[in-house]
């Protein structure tokens, strides 16, 4: 009955029109690392703030959202929440997502393993991704993540929750890459690496991005990046357990094929789906269509913590309109990711991608 139910809530987070999909939830700007390449380095450099949602504050958001499809939950560094078990679980009682994605440096190894335990148990329906973003190999991770000793605690949390997910059938363990001018000329044999000597279900690379704290690090060499593209399309991807990762894996695909037109092509695919499927609370309660236009259109504190509400709001439609009307398009990989989910123009190729991979899967 509990996956019915849930089955039930994701449909109607993915189909109604009306219903919110995607949700990132700043669940702190705090992080013990300062990397250059970091669009949210302002809010970093501010230290904890004193008005950072609650737990209790959480749950309310929670109640009055609906059910999600997606459901991320980030920072700064998310594990640096000591109460992030309870924050999770506070969102995911009531909304009940399917997919849920956590990024994280990899640094606190012990709370990582303690609250995914703890989520993956209590929410046997929902699908844990857990993503360590690793930008080279070695002491040259270290020196780009200025951290000494990141890239051994990398390696520890990969081998502890990589334990834990051979354990639990819905729970995932991806790295990511962030493409910058400090990264380029080692990506491929960064991702080469992480393909040989981990056992990572997924392998990604994300695109420096917004105002970083060196905008000299924002890439602009395509080639690069195309080249490190195919050779993650070209590996040989694992098997995993997570529900529809055929059709997740097309998405990516298909929504970084609409982010190489959009980006190095200048070319617009589509109308992009950000303040109506996809949205982005911050730490503090504050609501943005997307990570990349930094207008907040109000804060659930404000509409007695209702996100519908806030998306109702004037401010909203404004927002949507000028997203319609000006042709929005940026770099922001999830956003290109929630506009392949719910745009059917991209229905055929999403198709076409899942088909080919489920066949891969069966065939191995």
């Amino acid at each position: 009955m509990m996956r019915a139910s849930s089955t039930l809530s994701t449909l109607r987070a993915l189909a109604d029109p009306r219903q919110l999909g995607y949700l990132i939830v700043y669940v702190t700007n705090r992080c013990n690392f300062t990397c250059d390449f970091c669009f949210y380095h302002h809010e970093i450099a501010k230290g904890r703030k004193p008005d950072e949602l609650t737990v209790a504050e959480f749950e309310q958001i929670a109640r009055k959202l609906g059910p999600l499809a997606q459901l991320s939950l980030t920072g700064g560094e998310p594990f640096l929440r000591k109460d992030f078990t309870e924050v999770a679980t506070a969102l995911l009682t009531h909304t009940h997502a399917r997919w849920v994605t956590i990024p994280t440096n990899g640094w606190f190894t012990d709370r990582m393993e303690t609250s995914l335990t703890a989520l993956i148990r209590a929410f046997p329906a929902s699908n844990f991704r857990v993503v360590l973003s690793i930008e080279a190999i070695g002491a040259e991770h270290d020196r780009i993540r200025a951290k000494p000793g990141s890239f051994d605690k990398l390696r520890e949390s990969h081998d502890r929750i990589g334990a834990l997910r051979r354990r639990h059938s819905n729970l995932v363990l991806d790295a990511n890459t962030v493409f910058s001018e400090d990264s380029k000329a080692t990506v491929i044999e960064t991702l080469r690496h992480l393909d040989t000597h981990f056992s990572f279900d997924n392998l990604s690379m994300t695109y420096a991005r917004g105002d970083i704290k060196d905008p000299s690090l924002l890439p602009t060499e395509r080639a690069q990046y195309q080249a490190a593209r195919q050779f993650l399309l070209a590996r040989d991807r694992p098997k995993e357990g997570r529900l529809l990762s055929s059709v997740w894996r097309a998405v990516d695909d298909v929504s970084h094929e609409r982010f190489d037109r959009t980006v190095f092509g200048g070319e617009f695919v589509s109308t992009c789906v950000a303040g109506r499927k996809l949205a982005v609370l911050g730490e503090t309660g504050e609501v943005y269509a997307c990570e990349v236009i930094e207008q907040s259109i109000g804060n659930v504190r404000a509409y007695n913590f209702s996100l519908p509400d806030v998306l109702a709001d004037h401010d909203a439609k404004r927002l949507r309109q000028h997203i319609r009307e000006s042709r929005c398009t940026c770099s922001f990989e999830c956003a290109h990711a929630a506009t392949t989910v719910w745009h059917p123009g991209h229905y055929p190729r999403v198709a076409e991608l899942g088909m080919r991979g489920a066949i891969q899967t069966l065939l191995k």
